[in-house]
């Protein structure tokens, strides 16, 4: 499965602190796998929209069969509005 990051995503991952980037980057790496060890919530009202936790931060992503498109990157305080305000 392929993993592609929106432009939004990239510097939002870019701003977060050295620790907190390496962690939200390797939970995005394991989205690829078929067998995520990581839990895995569908976002209500959004077709095929899904969100990953990590620590306080929450990572949106778009499944497909063929690839894992990453939306948003953003803190629990603010993901969802600015979610709403995107789509």
């Amino acid at each position: 499965m392929k993993i592609l990051i929106s432009r939004r995503a990239e510097k939002q991952l870019a701003d977060l602190g050295k620790v907190s980037r390496i962690i939200v980057d390797k939970r995005i790496r394991s989205l690829d796998s078929e067998t995520s060890l990581y839990q895995e919530k569908k976002l209500s009202g959004y077709k095929n929209y899904f969100r990953t936790r990590v620590g306080d931060y929450r990572i949106v992503y778009k499944k497909t069969p063929a690839e894992t498109f990453i939306v948003l990157i953003g803190h629990r305080k603010e993901i969802y509005r600015l979610l709403k305000d995107l789509l």
